[in-house]
């Protein structure tokens, strides 16, 4: 349970973090290239947290392969 709740946390984390960059692009405060970094850092991160969460099992078992 303590391993979901990590990537629940990650998934959560980048999400916000890609969420409040881009509110503060749209309001001006972080420039375009802040916004793009942050979405180049972010998304692969939140994409491979949240189908690790999606599959995860209580039962234990293997995580099926999500492809690249």
């Amino acid at each position: 349970m303590k391993r979901k709740d990590k990537i629940r946390g990650s998934v959560f984390i980048t999400g916000a973090f890609m969420i409040i960059g881009f509110l503060l692009w749209q309001s001006s405060i972080l420039p375009l290239a802040g916004y793009e970094a942050i979405i180049v850092l972010c998304f692969p991160i939140f994409v491979i947290c949240l189908f690790l969460w999606w599959m995860a099992r209580e039962h234990g078992g293997d995580i099926p392969f999500i492809g690249y």
